[in-house]
């Protein structure tokens, strides 16, 4: 029996979704960006109300916030154990550069990205080829990216899309031999994707002609397309956020009938971030607004993370009013804390989200269906 705890590498979870695909069931995995422990919890219990297989991915950022990929590592193995979580989970990093790719290949991850998307294009393939060498000796699979996503993603700005060349997708994966990419067809980081209008007219015949060409070369099996900046940044949550006090304006999600359009097109992974991130500060706000003066009672945890939400009106990233206290306090499980009460309403906004989003992406119900290779195995797969 395998250990409850296992992490395994992406490529079985996404061929899973590749074959009900195949079987006229278009299904892709959702990949959930997290931060601190009970979003981790949050993001396992969606997954298992919705029996799917599912990725766990944290950012530079996030590594730095929990002070190292392997606290990350630690914490997601933690929730995993306390919840009794035995559906296949990956970790992976998000938007890696090549130091932090390595790290996390070293620290336990079991998925990296190398987002090399700012260099030209045959330097893209060389240094995503020379991570692939690395991860892949270790049974990790591994994630490029092709063409460059409007907006911000963690120290990476593109002002605008440069869209991939589907006909160059299947030479991308022929010669850095990732696993996964990253193709650009007009969605992008951050809260404000652009206007309705625009957000309708996503390129997903980009999407459709990679995957054929990828058909065609017979790498569909091995291979998967990934779409970034795919949150739907729903406008009850934000509208949420305003009237307990915030003001995030100019918000605008993709939305999810052309999500579901990209999957039918051969997108097998999404990533989801701003969507958890607007949930966790909705919760975070109407708690204290519920509870007025609660901040009183923890002058070094409740207070300074009140404080910061009254100074920054806009904020949706957690880390912006949760890096003002201990990160490791955020690390654990939070019953008999301050904490408590508040992170049990933000696991469940969590939670019920990621339960929709998964059966939308169509990976409900796969999780039985992953093959369960492990990382030592996936190894020995690479070398072979």
């Amino acid at each position: 029996m395998q250990d409850q705890c296992q992490l395994f590498s992406m490529v079985p979870l996404l061929r899973a979704a590749e074959k009900a695909s195949q079987q006229g069931k278009p299904a892709a995995i959702g990949a959930f960006n997290v931060n601190f422990y009970s979003q981790a919890m949050g993001i396992l219990e969606g997954l298992r109300r919705s029996d799917a297989p599912g990725i766990i991915q944290a950012s530079r950022g996030a590594n730095k916030f929990q002070g190292g990929p392997e606290k990350i590592q630690g914490m997601v193995l933690q929730a995993m154990n306390d919840s009794n979580h035995t559906l296949p989970v990956a970790l992976h990093l998000d938007h890696g550069n090549e130091e932090q790719a390595k790290v996390c290949t070293d620290e336990g991850f079991s998925s990296v990205m190398i987002d090399a998307s700012t260099l030209e294009f045959e330097d893209n393939i060389k240094l995503t080829q020379d991570i692939v060498q690395y991860a892949h000796a270790k049974g990790l699979s591994v994630e490029g990216e092709y063409g460059k996503l409007a907006g911000v993603e963690e120290d990476v700005i593109h002002e605008a899309t440069t869209y991939a060349d589907p006909y160059l997708v299947p030479f991308f994966f022929n010669e850095s031999k990732a696993d996964a990419l990253a193709v650009a067809y007009g969605t992008s980081h951050g809260p404000n994707k652009g206007s309705a209008g625009g957000l309708e007219k996503l390129a997903v015949h980009i999407v459709e002609q990679s995957y054929k060409g990828m058909v065609a070369y017979g790498q569909n099996n091995d291979h998967f397309l990934v779409s970034h900046g795919s949150s739907t940044v729903p406008p009850e949550i934000v509208a949420e956020i305003n009237a307990q006090g915030g003001t995030v304006k100019g918000a605008a999600g993709i939305p999810m009938h052309k999500i579901q359009e990209a999957v039918v097109a051969g997108i097998r992974k999404i990533n989801i971030d701003t969507d958890l991130r607007l949930g966790i500060t909705a919760t975070f706000r109407k708690w204290f607004n519920d509870n007025p003066g609660v901040e009183t009672t923890s002058a070094d945890i409740l207070m300074p993370i009140k404080k910061a939400l009254d100074e920054k009106l806009d904020a949706i990233d957690p880390r912006d009013y949760l890096k003002v206290i201990d990160a490791g306090l955020l690390r654990t499980d939070p019953k008999g804390t301050i904490l408590e009460e508040v992170m049990i309403l933000v696991q469940e906004r969590i939670a019920s989200h990621v339960e929709m989003l998964v059966q939308k992406f169509g990976s409900a119900g796969l999780a039985g269906t992953v093959d369960r290779v492990s990382l030592s195995e996936m190894a020995a797969i690479y070398k072979a």
